[in-house]
């Protein structure tokens, strides 16, 4: 008998997950599966996790909420042999949209059964995060920090965070080292890119692979104010690269200064702002459940 674990945000996209929890304990009842589950509380989080691997040992840990409790379970399950499965409750769900993991909590939870698994890299920023989806500095950052300090939320908010930093974009000098290579940018945005996309579906890194023990830096040179509307399609059609404003480059490590401090975001969380990034990829991999034939 399979033994799950589900580890579940309540608060993730601001919902009730109730109704969502009373639906997987009657899918496993009629799977008869195993289940334990674990709320996250924001606080020693990865210490509660670790000891329920070690009391339940359980085949598979399934992170039910959104990029932040993916993240959690990911970099705890990092180098084992125990897979990781994906609810996707959260707002932007990068890494279960990257892995086309359905929205519908039913079809998410059939990935548990028949889906497959791949072997997911891991980079280590600045030493001691870990970042599984996407990770930045300069625009987007901002614009997650706007957005969050935005008492406006949904697609509306969302929208009038988009044009405050258009308007007011950062823009710095990047001093970037990257596997023996070093040169030197002008640039709005540096992306640290182990997936293909962000939970939007805007596509930034189109030939990217979650497990070719590599990242690509795709680097955002300034453009036009006129071209905001070409450069958004596209994002969305999966043509970035063809930009002559954007630069990507694979590597394995890379060192990156700024000539001004920039707000960094890892796999949808802010880390204040920084001069200095550094990257690489990790040797441990996370062994991550995704749907069959995609």
């Amino acid at each position: 008998m399979r033994k799950f674990l589900f580890v579940i945000n309540p608060i993730a996209g601001g919902n009730d997950k109730a109704a969502c929890q009373h639906e997987i304990e009657a899918w496993c009842k009629q799977h008869q599966l195993t289940e334990q589950w674990m709320a996250t509380t924001g606080e020693e989080d990865a210490q509660m996790l670790q000891k329920q691997l070690r009391d339940h040992k359980p085949d598979t840990v399934v992170a039910c909420g959104g990029d932040g409790t993916v993240n959690l379970v990911a970099r705890t399950l990092l180098g084992t042999s125990t897979s990781m499965g994906i609810v996707p409750l959260g707002s932007a769900n990068g890494l279960a949209t990257d892995l086309s993991i359905p929205g519908n909590v039913g079809e998410a939870l059939d990935v548990l059964l028949h889906g497959h698994t791949i072997e997911v890299d891991g980079l280590l920023i600045n030493e001691e995060h870990y970042a599984f989806h996407l990770a930045d500095m300069g625009y987007n950052a901002r614009l997650v920090q706007e957005f969050e300090s935005n008492t406006e939320r949904g697609k509306s908010g969302y929208a009038r965070s988009f044009l405050r930093v258009a308007r007011n974009r950062p823009l710095a000098k990047f001093d970037i080292k990257a596997d023996g290579r070093h040169f030197r940018r002008r640039s709005i945005m540096a992306t640290f890119a182990n997936a293909r996309r962000y939970g939007t579906g805007a596509v930034v890194n189109p030939n990217g692979k979650l497990d070719d023990g590599r990242f690509e830096l795709c680097l955002f040179l300034p453009w036009p104010r006129w071209y905001l509307l070409w450069i958004s399609v596209l994002f969305f059609i999966g043509q970035i690269d063809k930009s002559r404003y954007v630069k990507i480059i694979q590597c394995r490590s890379l060192q990156l200064e700024a000539d001004r401090p920039m707000p960094l975001q890892i796999d949808g969380e802010l880390h204040g702002e920084h001069r200095s990034v550094s990257v690489e990829v990790l040797p441990d991999k996370v062994q991550v459940l995704k749907p069959r034939n995609i």
